[in-house]
């Protein structure tokens, strides 16, 4: 697992010997900057990451995956995973028009939808796909990864009251949603998951991230904190 340092933003490589998959890839919201371009693909690059096997847009938020459409213009990619197909948003319908242009598949995913791979197995836990929330954060795609009984969770942007109904159990890694937000990793969800580590991909931003009550709730959880603003891009190893 690399989870990028994108700024404000996302961009997560899970990377096994026969999967390689990106999830989101960052962006600038109220910049012209290409998050993708400049930072992301040379990031893969510089890793020896010459193709994706699975791209995922979580959700159609800016600083999730405007970078997407310029890793697809510059990597082979197998499939692009997408939850809600939002016909009124620019920047997933651009992204929709490059991987239409590249002959990239995109797979509409929905809970329970699950890959293989060296023994691992990725599953979606998020959406269920028969009711859309006016939020597109609700909507966000939430995946689980476990290899020999280690499990890591992404939650995207979810709200606190969509991550505590997850039913996650025990996580050695939580991926913190919303950059930290406090409207996000509840108390709910830590009392189920009781993650040992979490990550919290955060830039310089007016938002409040990571949120006070947030790094409290995970210090009284004993869980330890590591941030892509403090420590730059963090990597894990997938046992």
């Amino acid at each position: 697992m690399v989870f990028l340092d994108v700024g404000q933003g996302d961009a997560t490589l899970i990377r096994l010997p026969q999967l390689t998959m990106l999830v989101d890839a960052g962006g600038s919201v109220r910049s012209n900057y290409d998050v993708g371009e400049r930072t992301v693909v040379p990031a893969l690059r510089a890793m020896g990451v010459r193709k994706l096997d699975v791209a995922v847009a979580t959700h159609a938020d800016t600083d999730h995956i405007e970078g997407l459409s310029s890793v697809l213009r510059h990597l082979p990619v197998g499939e692009l995973w997408i939850g809600q197909r939002k016909t009124d948003d620019p920047l997933l319908g651009e992204l929709l028009g490059v991987a239409a242009q590249r002959g990239v598949p995109v797979r509409e995913v929905r809970r329970g939808d699950r890959v293989q791979a060296d023994g691992a197995t990725l599953t979606v836990l998020w959406p269920p796909g028969h009711v859309w929330s006016t939020e597109d954060n609700e909507n966000s795609v939430a995946l689980d990864l476990e290899s020999g009984g280690w499990r890591m969770a992404l939650l995207g942007d979810l709200p606190s009251d969509t991550e505590a109904a997850l039913g996650l159990g025990q996580l050695k890694v939580l991926k913190a949603a919303h950059h930290g937000s406090r409207h996000s990793t509840g108390a709910g969800l830590l009392q189920q998951t009781a993650p040992a580590d979490t990550v919290i991909s955060v830039g310089r931003n007016t938002y409040g991230h990571p949120h006070p009550d947030v790094l409290e709730r995970l210090q009284q959880a004993g869980s330890r904190v590591w941030r892509t603003d403090q420590a730059g891009t963090v990597r894990w190893p997938v046992p």
